[in-house]
């Protein structure tokens, strides 16, 4: 009876500590890994693949691991996986809007997620209202965001976009001049 006991405590020891190496991610890694993929694309992939390990219950880290989830395509070569990845992230995606439909990162995310899309996809039905949004709340967003570098490369993200009109540009200009 005793064998069998510590055989039974140390299998708990080794299910329970492959579980402990598998924390969430935290906002700061993902913020980082989702904005990396400026160098390497890839990076979308490795966070998905964090995600995976712990998918998230916050709305903001769902975001991230929805547009994650969307842009690993890139890095993917099985057609089916591609379409696969690319649908969870756009339902983690409008899950999170929906939790959360104020979050400015949330829509930031969103927004830059349907930007980047292929048009084939046909995923682009929310750019007009969340750049609305975004122009309309960059006060709101950078008390939110709270981490300058991030918010600015969100603003760079929008300045560089092909879906703002000058004077949008100019007012995200003007916001960014302004914090300075």
């Amino acid at each position: 009876m005793n064998l069998p006991a510590r055989y039974l405590s140390f299998l708990t020891f080794i299910l329970t500590a492959g579980f402990a190496d598998a924390g969430e991610v935290s906002l700061n890694y993902a913020r980082e890994a989702w904005f990396g993929m400026r160098h390497d694309v890839c990076n979308a992939l490795k966070l998905c693949t964090e995600f995976e390990k712990k998918p998230p219950e916050n709305a903001l880290l769902k975001a991230y691991y929805g547009a994650s989830a969307a842009a690993s395509p890139a890095c993917l070569g099985n057609p089916a996986k591609k379409i696969s990845y690319f649908r969870r992230g756009k339902a983690l995606i409008a899950e999170a809007v929906l939790l959360e439909p104020g979050n400015f990162e949330i829509r930031f995310l969103r927004f830059a997620t349907q930007s980047k899309a292929p048009s084939f996809l046909d995923y682009n039905q929310d750019i007009a209202e969340d750049k609305r949004f975004l122009v309309d709340n960059l006060d709101k967003g950078r008390k939110t965001v709270r981490n300058k570098r991030i918010f600015d490369m969100m603003l760079e993200f929008l300045l560089t976009s092909d879906r703002l009109n000058a004077r949008e540009k100019n007012l995200i200009t003007q916001a960014s001049l302004t914090a300075e």
